[in-house]
């Protein structure tokens, strides 16, 4: 059965979106039946469309298997997007110094819908470095940058979203108590910092500290990302303060 149309806007344009967002969550090259089977769409109608959307460069194909993928125009507009958001403009300069300091890898990201949306990163100098992208995304509570968040959000919004929030394990030491997350929390906002070794990927260990606005609290977080076992316990205390102190000047520049 065809998809009815869920606002008033055009059904072509309604069913061109359906087609580019059932590349939001895979990241394998999709048929024209896989396609037309997810969006309900009957395969001649789903084929023009996307041939449209070819055509704009919104999708490529694979000339071996025929399959379809999303274009580099997604690629140029998420890059705009991206170039307006101040915060990275502000970050980008004490990012890099971070980054060349310690040689890891730093990251900038920012609250998106409940959950973590990197918008920046700056690999670092050492040779073995984890496969971190732009554009990821992370749990609230088994990142560093999530637990971040939470810890210093104005309390009303924190219990929000606590409220209807499943703490789904990543590994075994994500924390899957809502009372054990609280206590984790306070102990983040005494020290400036949250940590996370293991929690949300065994072989990453990552420090994130809060960059704050007047009027809006905490808009950002910067997040040191490196190997498992590259950074001792007794070496963290000295990458939280970069960290910190990284957080603490951006925040100044933008007014926090």
């Amino acid at each position: 059965m065809e998809n009815k149309k869920k606002h008033n806007f055009p059904q072509t344009v309604e069913r061109a979106l359906d087609i580019l967002e059932v590349f939001k969550n895979v990241n394998q090259p999709q048929g024209i039946s896989e396609i037309s089977k997810k969006i309900g769409l009957n395969k001649s109608t789903t084929y023009r469309i996307i041939q449209a959307l070819k055509l704009r460069g919104y999708i490529k194909q694979d000339e071996q298997t025929n399959k379809y993928s999303l274009g580099s125009k997604i690629l140029k507009i998420a890059n705009s997007l991206l170039n307006q958001i101040e915060i990275r403009g502000v970050s980008r300069n004490y990012l890099e110094k971070l980054s060349k300091k310690t040689l890891q890898t730093v990251q900038l990201a920012i609250l998106d819908k409940n959950q973590v949306l990197y918008v920046d990163q700056v690999e670092g100098g050492d040779p073995f470095q984890l496969a971190l992208s732009i554009g990821n995304r992370g749990p609230l509570h088994s990142t560093s940058a999530g637990k971040c968040f939470l810890a210093f959000l104005h309390d009303d919004e924190a219990n929000k979203i606590l409220s209807n929030y499943k703490l789904i394990p990543s590994t075994k030491k994500t924390i899957t108590s809502i009372d054990e997350l609280r206590k984790d929390l306070n102990r983040i906002r005494e020290v400036g910092f949250s940590l996370c070794n293991g929690e949300f990927d065994e072989n990453q260990l990552s420090i994130a500290a809060p960059i704050t606005r007047i009027g809006k609290g905490v808009v950002g977080t910067v997040v040191l990302t490196a190997p498992f076992g590259r950074i001792k316990p007794r070496e963290i205390p000295y990458y939280a303060r970069l960290v910190t102190e990284t957080g603490r000047k951006i925040s100044r520049e933008m007014g926090g």
